[in-house]
Protein backbone atom coordinates (compact mmCIF):
# COMPACT_ATOMS: atom_id res chain seq x y z
CA UNK A 1 0.00 0.00 0.00
CA UNK A 2 1.28 3.85 -0.48
CA UNK A 3 0.23 7.07 1.06
CA UNK A 4 -3.06 7.17 -1.37
CA UNK A 5 -5.02 4.02 0.41
CA UNK A 6 -4.22 5.65 3.63
CA UNK A 7 -5.87 8.88 2.11
CA UNK A 8 -8.98 10.77 4.88
CA UNK A 9 -10.33 9.53 7.89
CA UNK A 10 -8.74 6.60 9.11
CA UNK A 11 -11.12 5.31 12.90
CA UNK A 12 -8.63 3.10 14.18
CA UNK A 13 -6.06 2.63 17.19
CA UNK A 14 -2.94 4.92 15.50
CA UNK A 15 -0.33 2.91 17.11
CA UNK A 16 -1.84 -0.08 14.84
CA UNK A 17 -1.81 2.07 11.63
CA UNK A 18 1.49 3.81 11.83
CA UNK A 19 2.87 0.15 12.18
CA UNK A 20 1.73 -0.86 9.29
CA UNK A 21 1.98 2.35 7.27
CA UNK A 22 5.82 1.91 8.21
CA UNK A 23 5.88 -1.95 6.86
CA UNK A 24 4.00 -0.25 3.93
CA UNK A 25 7.13 2.17 3.06
CA UNK A 26 4.64 5.00 3.26
CA UNK A 27 5.93 8.85 3.63
CA UNK A 28 4.79 12.09 4.67
CA UNK A 29 6.10 15.22 3.87
CA UNK A 30 4.52 16.64 6.71
CA UNK A 31 3.67 15.09 10.15
CA UNK A 32 1.44 18.19 11.91
CA UNK A 33 -0.85 16.70 14.84
CA UNK A 34 -1.75 17.64 18.95
CA UNK A 35 -1.73 14.53 20.80
CA UNK A 36 -3.07 14.00 24.02
CA UNK A 37 -1.44 16.24 26.68
CA UNK A 38 -1.85 14.11 29.15
CA UNK A 39 -3.74 16.81 31.38
CA UNK A 40 -7.18 14.57 32.12
CA UNK A 41 -9.11 16.04 29.37
CA UNK A 42 -11.93 13.32 28.62
CA UNK A 43 -11.89 12.30 24.90
CA UNK A 44 -13.62 9.71 25.12
CA UNK A 45 -10.94 7.37 26.36
CA UNK A 46 -8.09 7.22 28.97
CA UNK A 47 -5.68 8.52 26.79
CA UNK A 48 -5.23 12.05 28.31
CA UNK A 49 -5.12 10.16 32.18
CA UNK A 50 -2.21 8.57 32.72
CA UNK A 51 0.60 7.80 34.56
CA UNK A 52 3.98 10.15 33.30
CA UNK A 53 5.52 6.73 32.60
CA UNK A 54 3.00 5.30 30.80
CA UNK A 55 2.31 8.39 28.35
CA UNK A 56 5.81 8.99 27.73
CA UNK A 57 6.57 5.48 26.40
CA UNK A 58 3.11 5.46 24.44
CA UNK A 59 4.42 8.74 23.05
CA UNK A 60 7.95 7.95 22.28
CA UNK A 61 7.04 4.94 20.72
CA UNK A 62 4.73 6.39 18.53
CA UNK A 63 7.60 9.20 17.84
CA UNK A 64 9.85 6.19 16.19
CA UNK A 65 7.11 5.10 13.82
CA UNK A 66 6.59 8.91 12.75
CA UNK A 67 10.34 9.67 12.20
CA UNK A 68 10.29 6.55 10.07
CA UNK A 69 7.47 8.11 8.18
CA UNK A 70 9.43 11.01 7.35
CA UNK A 71 10.22 11.48 3.72
CA UNK A 72 13.57 13.17 3.35
CA UNK A 73 13.13 17.12 3.38
CA UNK A 74 9.68 15.67 5.97
CA UNK A 75 9.22 17.84 9.15
CA UNK A 76 7.40 17.16 12.69
CA UNK A 77 5.17 19.69 14.27
CA UNK A 78 4.06 18.36 17.54
CA UNK A 79 2.11 20.42 19.79
CA UNK A 80 2.36 19.81 23.58
CA UNK A 81 2.44 21.55 27.11
CA UNK A 82 4.84 23.30 28.86
CA UNK A 83 4.82 20.60 31.42
CA UNK A 84 5.59 17.85 29.41
CA UNK A 85 7.05 19.18 26.12
CA UNK A 86 10.81 19.10 27.06
CA UNK A 87 10.39 15.63 27.45
CA UNK A 88 9.71 15.05 23.74
CA UNK A 89 12.08 17.80 22.56
CA UNK A 90 14.85 15.59 24.09
CA UNK A 91 13.37 12.33 23.17
CA UNK A 92 13.25 13.94 19.56
CA UNK A 93 17.02 14.91 19.41
CA UNK A 94 17.93 11.19 20.58
CA UNK A 95 16.26 9.74 17.63
CA UNK A 96 18.33 11.19 15.42
CA UNK A 97 15.79 14.25 14.20
CA UNK A 98 17.25 17.48 13.79
CA UNK A 99 15.60 20.36 15.69
CA UNK A 100 14.87 23.62 14.27
CA UNK A 101 12.50 25.50 16.27
CA UNK A 102 10.37 25.94 19.53
CA UNK A 103 7.42 27.31 18.33
CA UNK A 104 4.78 29.19 20.72
CA UNK A 105 0.90 29.47 19.54
CA UNK A 106 0.14 32.72 21.32
CA UNK A 107 -3.58 33.82 22.35
CA UNK A 108 -4.98 36.75 24.49
CA UNK A 109 -8.16 35.04 25.07
CA UNK A 110 -6.99 32.51 27.72
CA UNK A 111 -8.22 32.12 31.34
CA UNK A 112 -7.47 30.58 34.16
CA UNK A 113 -8.85 28.33 37.05
CA UNK A 114 -6.58 29.57 38.97
CA UNK A 115 -5.26 32.75 41.08
CA UNK A 116 -1.98 30.91 42.39
CA UNK A 117 -0.53 30.70 39.12
CA UNK A 118 -0.16 33.36 35.87
CA UNK A 119 -3.35 32.65 33.57
CA UNK A 120 -2.93 30.59 30.53
CA UNK A 121 -1.74 32.11 26.57
CA UNK A 122 0.21 29.98 24.72
CA UNK A 123 1.01 26.46 23.80
CA UNK A 124 4.54 25.53 22.29
CA UNK A 125 4.60 23.18 19.67
CA UNK A 126 7.93 21.93 18.43
CA UNK A 127 9.49 21.69 14.78
CA UNK A 128 12.09 19.00 14.20
CA UNK A 129 12.54 17.27 10.63
CA UNK A 130 14.14 14.51 9.22
CA UNK A 131 17.63 15.76 7.33
CA UNK A 132 19.65 18.66 8.85
CA UNK A 133 20.36 19.81 5.49
CA UNK A 134 17.10 19.98 3.48
CA UNK A 135 13.38 20.76 4.96
CA UNK A 136 10.41 22.98 3.69
CA UNK A 137 9.88 26.04 5.23
CA UNK A 138 8.04 28.81 2.82
CA UNK A 139 8.85 32.16 4.43
CA UNK A 140 7.01 33.82 1.80
CA UNK A 141 3.66 32.37 1.76
CA UNK A 142 3.63 33.21 5.76
CA UNK A 143 4.49 36.53 5.84
CA UNK A 144 2.93 39.37 8.26
CA UNK A 145 1.83 42.86 7.88
CA UNK A 146 4.72 45.00 9.35
CA UNK A 147 3.70 46.50 12.39
CA UNK A 148 5.12 50.09 10.79
CA UNK A 149 5.19 51.13 7.52
CA UNK A 150 8.70 53.89 8.25
CA UNK A 151 10.91 50.78 7.67
CA UNK A 152 9.51 50.47 3.82
CA UNK A 153 9.93 54.37 3.27
CA UNK A 154 13.86 53.84 2.88
CA UNK A 155 16.47 51.08 2.41
CA UNK A 156 18.82 50.40 5.41
CA UNK A 157 22.58 49.97 4.77
CA UNK A 158 24.48 47.41 7.00
CA UNK A 159 28.50 45.92 6.89
CA UNK A 160 28.51 41.97 6.52
CA UNK A 161 31.03 40.13 8.44
CA UNK A 162 33.49 40.24 5.03
CA UNK A 163 33.66 44.27 5.63
CA UNK A 164 31.41 44.64 2.62
CA UNK A 165 28.50 47.20 2.71
CA UNK A 166 24.94 45.80 2.05
CA UNK A 167 21.63 47.21 1.10
CA UNK A 168 18.06 45.57 2.97
CA UNK A 169 15.12 46.46 1.52
CA UNK A 170 11.99 45.53 3.08
CA UNK A 171 9.91 43.06 1.28
CA UNK A 172 6.80 43.85 -0.25
CA UNK A 173 4.91 41.16 1.07
CA UNK A 174 5.38 41.96 4.39
CA UNK A 175 7.67 40.79 7.62
CA UNK A 176 8.70 37.34 8.01
CA UNK A 177 7.06 35.71 10.60
CA UNK A 178 8.45 35.12 14.18
CA UNK A 179 8.20 31.94 16.01
CA UNK A 180 5.33 33.37 17.91
CA UNK A 181 2.00 32.95 16.52
CA UNK A 182 -1.16 34.69 17.47
CA UNK A 183 -3.93 33.05 16.85
CA UNK A 184 -7.12 33.51 19.64
CA UNK A 185 -8.32 30.16 20.63
CA UNK A 186 -11.96 29.20 19.82
CA UNK A 187 -13.97 31.09 22.53
CA UNK A 188 -16.89 32.96 22.59
CA UNK A 189 -19.84 34.00 19.86
CA UNK A 190 -17.00 34.39 17.29
CA UNK A 191 -16.39 31.00 16.69
CA UNK A 192 -19.52 29.37 17.64
CA UNK A 193 -19.73 27.99 13.80
CA UNK A 194 -16.62 26.29 14.15
CA UNK A 195 -16.31 25.25 17.48
CA UNK A 196 -16.91 21.32 18.03
CA UNK A 197 -17.21 19.37 21.44
CA UNK A 198 -13.60 17.97 21.38
CA UNK A 199 -12.45 19.52 24.38
CA UNK A 200 -8.58 20.08 22.55
CA UNK A 201 -9.86 21.66 18.83
CA UNK A 202 -7.82 24.04 17.23
CA UNK A 203 -8.50 27.05 15.38
CA UNK A 204 -8.75 26.33 11.84
CA UNK A 205 -6.75 29.86 11.01
CA UNK A 206 -3.86 28.44 12.86
CA UNK A 207 -3.62 25.34 11.46
CA UNK A 208 -4.57 26.10 7.56
CA UNK A 209 -1.41 28.80 8.29
CA UNK A 210 1.07 25.92 9.70
CA UNK A 211 0.18 24.14 6.17
CA UNK A 212 1.04 27.00 4.13
CA UNK A 213 4.27 27.23 5.87
CA UNK A 214 5.86 23.51 5.59
CA UNK A 215 4.18 21.22 3.16
CA UNK A 216 5.87 21.51 0.26
CA UNK A 217 4.69 23.43 -3.05
CA UNK A 218 4.69 22.81 -7.02
CA UNK A 219 4.12 25.67 -9.11
CA UNK A 220 2.65 28.24 -6.56
CA UNK A 221 0.48 24.89 -5.16
CA UNK A 222 0.44 23.36 -1.96
CA UNK A 223 1.01 19.84 -2.14
CA UNK A 224 2.68 16.60 -1.02
CA UNK A 225 1.18 14.13 1.65
CA UNK A 226 0.23 15.14 5.39
CA UNK A 227 -0.79 13.10 8.05
CA UNK A 228 -2.24 13.87 11.96
CA UNK A 229 -1.79 10.56 13.53
CA UNK A 230 -4.33 12.03 16.36
CA UNK A 231 -6.87 13.42 14.24
CA UNK A 232 -10.17 14.15 16.40
CA UNK A 233 -12.65 16.31 15.56
CA UNK A 234 -10.82 16.57 12.03
CA UNK A 235 -9.39 20.37 12.03
CA UNK A 236 -6.22 19.22 9.89
CA UNK A 237 -8.16 17.44 7.24
CA UNK A 238 -10.61 20.52 6.96
CA UNK A 239 -7.88 22.64 6.41
CA UNK A 240 -6.42 20.79 3.60
CA UNK A 241 -9.67 20.55 1.81
CA UNK A 242 -10.42 23.86 2.17
CA UNK A 243 -6.93 24.70 0.36
CA UNK A 244 -7.71 21.77 -1.99
CA UNK A 245 -11.08 23.44 -3.12
CA UNK A 246 -8.70 27.01 -3.55
CA UNK A 247 -6.69 24.95 -6.02
CA UNK A 248 -4.51 23.21 -4.38
CA UNK A 249 -3.28 19.22 -4.14
CA UNK A 250 -2.39 18.07 -0.77
CA UNK A 251 -2.95 14.33 0.63
CA UNK A 252 -4.20 14.07 3.95
CA UNK A 253 -4.54 11.21 6.52
CA UNK A 254 -6.36 11.83 9.77
CA UNK A 255 -6.22 8.75 12.05
CA UNK A 256 -8.16 8.43 15.54
CA UNK A 257 -9.69 6.01 17.54
CA UNK A 258 -13.22 7.44 18.83
CA UNK A 259 -16.07 6.84 16.26
CA UNK A 260 -17.50 9.95 17.92
CA UNK A 261 -14.82 12.20 16.48
CA UNK A 262 -14.59 10.54 13.16
CA UNK A 263 -18.16 11.35 12.71
CA UNK A 264 -17.76 15.04 13.39
CA UNK A 265 -15.07 15.07 11.57
CA UNK A 266 -16.70 13.68 8.26
CA UNK A 267 -19.47 15.98 9.02
CA UNK A 268 -17.46 19.12 9.16
CA UNK A 269 -15.90 17.51 5.84
CA UNK A 270 -19.44 16.81 3.91
CA UNK A 271 -20.03 20.61 4.41
CA UNK A 272 -17.08 22.03 2.57
CA UNK A 273 -17.62 19.35 -0.43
Amino acid sequence: MNSDDYYGIINADCDAVLRQMVADGVKYDLILTDPPYNVGKDFGNKSDMLPLGEFLEGMYRRIDLLRDLLSDRGSIIWFGIHDYICYIQVYMYSIGLHYRRMNIWHYENGFSRSTKTPATHYEPFLWFSKSDRHWTYNVDEVRVPYKSTERLKSPVRYTDSHGNTKTWVPSGKGAMRGDVWDFPTLAGKAFAEERTPHPAQKPEALITELLKAFCPMEDGRFCGTVLDPFHGSGTLGVCCEKLNKAGHAIKWTGIEIERKWCDIAAERLERIR
